[in-house]
């Protein structure tokens, strides 16, 4: 889980920075990863070893 958090933690600091250089596409690629490095850290959190994918999911501001 300390990688996860890990990588969740450098892909948004990735996303900050393709972002301000106006890359939308990888800046949405970015944030998909981004998001899935922070669910898979609240499953494992919960305890849980499936995602539920059925709730909205959005971007914290940076």
């Amino acid at each position: 889980m300390e990688n996860l958090q890990f990588a969740a933690s450098m892909l948004r600091q990735i996303r900050r920075q393709i972002n301000s250089e106006g890359e939308e596409l990888l800046t949405y690629l970015v944030d998909m990863a981004y998001l899935e490095a922070l669910e898979r850290t609240r499953s494992i959190q919960s305890g849980g070893n499936e995602i539920d994918y059925s709730f909205e999911r959005t971007i914290p501001p940076d």
